[in-house]
């Protein structure tokens, strides 16, 4: 059965009304090309450029700053003949999911970086645009000033070490679909978090950590992007989905991440169209279509779940 899901991205946030309004765009974007009977990559690609262009995510134009104050962005694609591409620390494109797919397209490689990466988006023609919206920038400003004071930032315990040594006054999205004819296609983007190392790669630009998918099923993953490395994340949740099934395989996988200590969360899909989801982080936020009904869930760092469902 043919279904999209997406995710705004997992971590301690209180998601809410533009969350559930840019996850729906979302969906409904990617469903509404599966539904005309196209292909499960151009719904992702589609439901991901719509987040990556709404401000409230932390991809595209909602990207952080790192700590010299620019923005880097990842993003992955990855269809279930193995065929892959992905994009890190790239500075100009406005929608990375683009770049990505275009390596995977266009190119005898898997991985493009740096300035690598942002000339070969400009030489395919892709926009590009300043990454920095009024609110990143705030949050960037807020993060620094705790570094200024001294303190830890969040994920990044070390850098209050490192901060000296730059000339500084010192979210992720993704998608997972089948199509008609079977087909599963999963992407990610990300500006990664605020205050990161310039040159910085995450989970999201390293194929079967962020993202993954094959004739099994695909995934898209999100949060704490060094050990989702270490661990192989999605890779491993693709496995488990093949031995016991989406449901099951992703619960397996995210107690081994609770065991861990991984804070992060997912959303997949099965070869036969059934969709799993989970995080072990405060909150996580994604939207689904399924046989033309949309669902769309938020879970806030209170603890509070919000869970809708109506017509696509």
């Amino acid at each position: 059965m043919a279904a999209i899901i997406v995710h705004g991205g997992a971590g301690a946030y209180d998601p809410g009304e533009e969350h559930e309004r840019g996850l729906k765009d979302a969906a409904n974007a990617g469903w509404a090309i599966i539904e005309s009977g196209g292909s499960a990559l151009d719904a992702i690609e589609a439901a991901i450029v719509v987040m990556e262009d709404f401000p409230i995510f932390q991809s595209g134009y909602g990207s952080s700053p790192n700590l010299a104050g620019e923005i880097e962005t990842d993003a992955s694609v990855m269809l279930d003949d193995l065929s892959c591409g992905a994009v890190g620390a790239l500075k100009a494109a406005a929608n990375p999911i683009k770049a990505a797919r275009l390596v995977m397209e266009r190119t005898d490689h898997v991985l493009l970086v740096g300035e690598g990466a942002d000339d070969f988006a400009r030489r395919m023609g892709l926009e590009s645009r300043d990454l920095a919206s009024e609110a990143r920038k705030e949050l960037y400003e807020k993060a620094l000033a705790k570094l200024r004071a001294g303190e830890d930032v969040k994920f990044l315990p070390r850098l209050k070490d490192l901060a000296a040594d730059f000339d500084i006054d010192t979210g992720t999205v993704g998608a997972v679909a089948i199509d008609d004819e079977g087909h599963v296609a999963a992407g990610t983007s990300t500006g990664g978090p605020v205050l990161q190392l310039p040159g910085r790669l995450g989970d999201v630009a390293v194929i079967g950590a962020g993202t993954y998918a094959n004739a099994n099923g695909g995934v898209s993953a999100t949060g704490h992007g060094e050990p989702i490395m270490k661990h192989v994340l999605a890779k491993a949740a693709v496995d488990a989905i093949a031995n016991v099934g989406a449901r099951e395989g992703i619960e397996t996988v995210l107690e081994y991440a609770r065991i861990n200590e991984i804070r992060f969360g997912l959303v997949a899909i099965e070869e036969n169209g059934a969709i799993a989801r989970g995080f072990t982080t405060e909150a996580m936020s994604w939207a689904s279509v399924r046989d033309g009904e949309l669902e769309t869930f938020l879970s806030t760092g209170d603890g509070v779940r919000r869970k809708k469902k109506g017509k696509a």
